[in-house]
């Protein structure tokens, strides 16, 4: 009873504060003079998303799934 459950559908709202937190670390990184190579290939994979997300299809919200999952319901 105490669990939340999963998640399948991402709203407007949750798509812009994923885009806003991403880009507020993104800032974060870009101030740092060096990065760890972790560091440097998160960062990376960061932006690929926040293009992802920028796209006009997911304005309204996107449905979320686990790779290689079944239909969630």
């Amino acid at each position: 009873m105490g669990e939340t459950p999963t998640a399948a559908h991402l709203g407007a709202e949750e798509i812009l504060a994923l885009k806003f937190a991403a880009n507020r670390q993104l800032a974060r990184w870009a101030k740092k003079p060096r990065l760890s190579p972790d560091q440097h290939a998160r960062r990376n994979a960061l932006k690929r998303a926040v293009a992802v997300l920028r796209e006009p299809a997911f304005a309204h919200g996107c449905e979320v799934r686990a790779r290689g999952s079944e239909e969630m319901r």
